[in-house]
């Protein structure tokens, strides 16, 4: 993701795995509010209640810069089975009747900002207006805390009370009012965001596999660029990564409303700003944001399908943060990716490495900042944002020239990164709880273990010395007077760089 890694809300509750699961079924219905002429969303969910007598829900409270999103919930009430309880300001409980095989509750869904100021800050947060909404699936469903303990239960949705013209997409289906589909490892539907409203849906394909395009706002270059741009971005992703059984995909798109661009009091629009979901990504950006930078948001958040998605870095606060691998590797790969999907030249493929990434970085006076540090801070103070991004950029550009001079060329950094996808993808195991996956590997691609390097250069966060840097016959680099490095292609080098 741009501006931040992938984080989703942790049940405190676990269960045995070996249950049978039951359905959920929602149904989701538009309604206009009692006072200020605002909408909201009634939302009734029929489940089966835990064995036990009580049923633990947990509502969402904090993604990214959004915040007190268990405020976009109210009226919580058992309709049929049992009653509800509240635990606490986050938690509660559905305690079923004796005998009751079925529990249904209901429950309201507001936006908890107020105006249309679409900002980073309310990115994540419910967005319901007149004209459209936009929901992160946490802040839309409910999910009984003994569910997440099953390996696949059916889920259907059904929305009502929809205006006509209205579109809807998510990443499960595109332009239709029922969701009808199993949950698994494969299909994170929670890891996601729904929209509906006055969306332009646009449809293509890519290797055969569906892909769902929702745009609303206007912008300073048409649909079909936009749309040809995303087709060209996941051919070349899927290539990349040999993974072309993607079923489909969605993508959506909406204006920031700022009039004043830039700021709207304390919080921040600025010019794009992107989630990488599950099979799925959400851009905002000012519609005068340049198509280069869209370029750059798209290929990005698209390349969390893997790194952070398929490839789990995980999210435990009480370990060390990944944000340099989850963020760093992304930025890294995904600019090769316009690169080698000719979005960019070679020359400013080599421009972006050497001004965005080294120059800003090694100018910049947090760059040094430790990581337990900048992961402390990520959120609440701008000066740190950039780090990550920048630091495992130049990481993952230095692990890239080592193992190509290592294996002559034969071997590059994607070759690690598509063996970390085989070691995590859908074995319930993550980077951060099973560093040693990536270390160990790693270690094999470069003939020495890696853990000095990654502890003084990720940990500690000193910048690379110039002289480490290897060359693999394809660069040469000088260093500048306030000593940046900074390369340049070898002649005739450049396919050879480029080919993974």
């Amino acid at each position: 993701m741009r501006y931040f890694s992938l984080v989703l809300f942790a049940l405190l509750f676990l269960f045995s795995a070996n249950l049978q699961a039951q359905e959920l079924k929602y149904d989701i219905s538009l309604e206009p509010a009692k006072t200020g002429g605002k909408l909201k969303l009634e939302v009734k969910l029929e489940f089966t209640p835990w064995k036990g007598d009580t049923t633990p829900f947990r509502l969402p409270t904090v993604f990214t810069w959004s915040s007190n999103l268990q405020r976009c919930f109210r009226f919580i009430k058992a309709v049929e089975g049992g009653r509800i309880v509240q635990k606490d300001s986050i938690t509660w409980a559905f305690v079923k009747k004796s005998g009751a095989t079925k529990g249904v509750i209901s429950y309201q869904v507001i936006q908890n900002f107020p105006g249309e100021q679409v900002t980073v800050e309310t990115s994540f947060s419910p967005i319901i207006l007149e004209d459209y909404i936009h929901i992160p699936a946490p802040c839309l469903f409910l999910v009984p805390a003994n569910y997440y303990s099953y390996d696949n239960f059916d889920v259907t949705v059904n929305w009502t009370n929809i205006p006509p013209n209205w579109k809807i997409q998510n990443n499960i289906n595109s332009g239709q009012t029922q969701q009808k589909f199993t949950s698994t490892k494969e299909v994170d539907w929670i890891r996601s965001v729904w929209v509906a409203g006055d969306f332009r849906l646009l449809k293509g394909e890519v290797f055969g596999k569906e892909v769902a395009f929702a745009l609303r706002g206007k912008w300073v270059f048409s649909d079909e660029t936009l749309m040809k741009m995303l087709l060209k971005t996941i051919e070349t992703q899927r290539e990349e990564w040999q993974d072309k059984d993607i079923p489909y995909y969605s993508a959506t798109m909406i204006p920031f409303v700022s009039p004043n661009r830039g700021r709207v009091g304390n919080a921040r629009t600025g010019l794009g700003l992107g989630y990488g979901q599950s099979n799925s990504f959400v851009i905002f950006a000012d519609p005068l944001c340049p198509l280069k930078d869209l370029t750059n948001l798209f290929n990005h958040e698209m390349m969390h399908d893997w790194i952070g998605g398929k490839i789990n870095i995980g999210q435990n606060p009480k370990l060390p943060g990944l944000r340099w691998l989850a963020e760093g590797f992304t930025e890294y790969m995904s600019l090769r990716n316009r690169w080698k999907n000719g979005f960019i030249s070679d020359a400013a493929f080599m421009e972006e490495l050497n001004e965005e990434v080294f120059n800003a970085h090694y100018s910049d006076p947090n760059s040094e900042t430790p990581n337990a540090t900048v992961e402390k801070y990520f959120f609440r103070k701008p000066e740190y944002e950039g780090i990550p991004y920048r630091r495992g950029a130049i990481i993952a550009f230095y692990y890239d020239l080592a193992i190509r001079e290592k294996s002559n060329n034969e071997k590059t950094l994607l070759h690690f990164m598509r063996d970390l996808l085989e070691l995590t993808n859908g074995t319930g195991r993550d980077i951060q709880e099973n560093f040693g996956l990536f270390t160990e590997t790693l270690e094999e691609y470069l003939g020495e273990d890696p853990g000095s390097f990654l502890e003084k250069h990720a940990t500690k966060g000193l910048r690379i010395a110039p002289e480490q840097f290897k060359s693999a016959e394809l660069l040469t680099m000088k260093v500048t007077a306030v000593g940046v490095p900074k390369f340049s292609l070898n002649a005739g080098k450049a396919e050879l760089f480029k080919k993974d």
